[in-house]
């Protein structure tokens, strides 16, 4: 008789996400409460949200090579995820995400 191994049992975590600024125009709502695997990270969250909101959230965040943008910006538990680990920054579960898209600024006259 095979019994499955309570490792394989994946637990999952909630987090609020707040968008702010123009990403509000990509999503079309102000938040919302994603369910994701114990574990993941705000790579991973966001990953999530782009399948969830299209190609236009994705273009909006990241450049061509993966990277954050420089008008974006994410905002875990009210610490810009650049001054921890960057996208690779784990998410416990209980947080929040602030996710902001801005204009760069321009200079000229």
């Amino acid at each position: 008789m095979n019994v499955a191994s309570n490792s394989s049992v994946v637990n999952n975590m909630r987090i609020k996400v707040f968008y702010f600024g123009l990403v509000r125009n990509v999503v079309k709502v102000s938040e919302e409460t994603v369910t994701l695997p114990e574990g993941s990270t705000v790579r991973e969250l966001v990953e999530i949200l782009c399948q969830k909101h299209g190609a236009a959230l994705r273009d909006a965040i990241f450049t061509a090579d993966g990277t954050l943008g420089s008008s974006a910006m994410l905002v875990l538990d009210g610490i810009n995820v650049l001054r921890r680990d960057g996208l690779a920054t784990a998410i416990t579960g209980g947080e929040s995400m602030h996710v902001l898209l801005t204009t760069t600024a321009m200079a000229g006259g």
